[in-house]
Parts: C-alpha cells; sequence; structure tokens
C-alpha cells in the first residue's frame, strides 16, 4: 500500500527551523575544541601545571597506586563476585 503524505519532512522542517542556532552553535564549539586539542603536543603536557599535578594524584599507572586506591579496591572486589556468580549460570 502506498503512504500518500510522509510526516518526516514536515516534522524535520519544523524542528530545523527551531533548532538551528543550537546546531550551529555545537558545531562551531566543536570546531573551536577541536582545533585547540589538536593543537597541543606532548611537550604542552609535560609543561602544564595542571596536567602534572593530576597525573600524580590520579594516576593508576603502578600496582602500588591501585593498591591505595579504596575505589579501585572496592570494584575490584564487585567484578571478582559477579565473575563467580555468572560463572556458575
Amino acid at each position: 500500500m502506498k503512504r500518500w503524505f510522509d510526516p518526516w519532512p514536515v516534522f524535520f522542517k519544523r524542528e530545523f527551523n527551531r533548532t538551528w542556532p543550537f546546531l550551529v552553535g555545537f558545531a562551531v564549539t566543536g570546531t573551536i575544541i577541536t582545533k585547540f586539542s589538536l593543537g597541543l603536543t606532548e611537550e604542552d603536557g609535560k609543561n602544564s601545571p595542571f596536567a602534572q599535578k593530576h597525573k600524580r594524584e590520579y594516576s593508576f599507572n603502578t600496582e602500588e597506586a591501585r593498591s591505595s586506591c579504596s575505589t579501585f579496591n572496592h570494584l575490584s572486589k564487585l567484578h571478582s563476585t559477579s565473575m563467580l556468580l555468572t560463572s556458575g549460570l
């Protein structure tokens, strides 16, 4: 059976007329963030006090850092428990 009226083009036209400022702003903001992000180098990260501070505080690269974090220990225990429960099914 052939459809005589397709409501989707009407819907998209009405919604585009209402939301184009948001879409343009999102595209411009995304372009600016992408441009600045791609312009950063590893050297910039090494010289950044902000990045260095957070790298020291939130580093999970070593086993010692993982064992000292109570949240990580709790989540790993939950994961191992859930693996035991689901392996028996």
